[in-house]
């Protein structure tokens, strides 16, 4: 295989058209510069450059050669570019991934923030459960995506490098004039008799509920499953029964809806940044998931806030 700085030596000579030149030009010695046109000529077999005692002509092999290493050199410099543009977020792609909840108020504003940060990286989106997510992180199909691992249950692609965000309780949303609404915290047991909207209609998210209802000793009555958040409130609004209502999504929910703490097993979950194994990670991946933390940090904060804020407990 022929060796690029060598190129770049047979370049610089066809451009000066001596070994004197060329070698001030690319800082070399004459004799260093000789020896490397030599040594590129038992690489390709045959003579390129010949001497002469008014300086040096190159042969037809060698002009060649010497045209072809001016398009490689031109092309490795072009790669260079990109690669600097990439390594300081100037340029790319980042394929991102996250879960229906997260689409409330965690991603909107991290995608805001990473676009006013990086406005010339380009985001493909996509929306999934971890189901969907974690298969396209470990074909590579996505560089970054937002899961969730409910505790009780197995580790979910401990396989994937995985950062944890912030832990994402399940709260219970109830009409505002519910018998327990005043209460500071609600058990789940005391929901025994209620009906419930469930805001998740398939997939193995469906059987949270149920799994902490029975660890509470009843089981749930389902008015109603929908994988439409905004329904799902305006039903508990009306009066048809209760939901879970996440934490993620405390600062967007409706004001006649009354949210409460839940006293329960199995209704926390912790939001997890994955990424694909290995020892590199993207560029924008590594931005993004900074700017995740942050937001992270301000949701936690404002969620303690609405919920504090959200009528009179006792």
């Amino acid at each position: 295989m022929l060796d690029v700085r060598r190129l770049r030596v047979l370049a610089e000579v066809a451009r000066h058209g001596s070994f004197t030149a060329a070698a001030e030009a690319l800082s070399y010695t004459p004799s260093a510069v000789s020896q490397q046109i030599a040594a590129l000529e038992r690489e390709a077999g045959t003579i390129l450059v010949e001497r002469g005692a008014r300086g040096v002509a190159l042969t037809e092999p060698g002009r060649l050669l010497a045209a072809e290493a001016e398009q490689i050199l031109g092309r490795l410099a072009a790669a260079e570019l990109e690669l600097q543009a990439l390594a300081g977020l100037r340029a790319g792609l980042l394929r991102l991934g996250w879960f229906a909840t997260a689409g409330a108020t965690l991603m909107p504003r991290a995608i805001a923030e990473f676009q006013r940060r990086h406005p010339e990286v380009e985001l493909d989106l996509f929306e999934g459960d971890p189901d969907e997510c974690v298969p396209r992180l470990r074909a590579r199909e996505l560089e970054l995506a937002l899961i969730y691992q409910f505790e009780l249950e197995p580790p979910v692609a401990a396989d994937l490098e995985r950062t944890h965000l912030l832990d994402d309780p399940l709260n219970v949303g109830l009409p505002a004039d519910h018998r327990l609404a005043s209460r500071r915290r609600v058990r789940l047991s005391d929901l025994a008799g209620e009906r419930w909207i469930q805001g998740v209609r398939s997939g193995a998210t469906a059987e949270v509920l149920p799994r902490a209802c029975r660890l509470a000793g009843f089981e749930p009555a389902v008015a109603f499953r929908t994988d439409d958040r905004i329904a799902v409130e305006g039903l508990v609004a009306a009066g048809v029964g209760v939901a879970l209502i996440p934490q993620l999504t405390l600062p967007t929910v409706r004001p006649d809806v009354t949210v409460r703490p839940l006293e329960a097993s199995g209704l926390r979950r912790s939001v997890l940044a994955a990424l694909p194994a290995g020892a590199y990670r993207p560029p924008g991946a590594a931005a993004m998931l900074e700017v995740l933390r942050e937001v992270c940090q301000g949701l936690a904060a404002e969620a303690a806030l609405r919920l504090r804020q959200r009528g009179r407990a006792r």
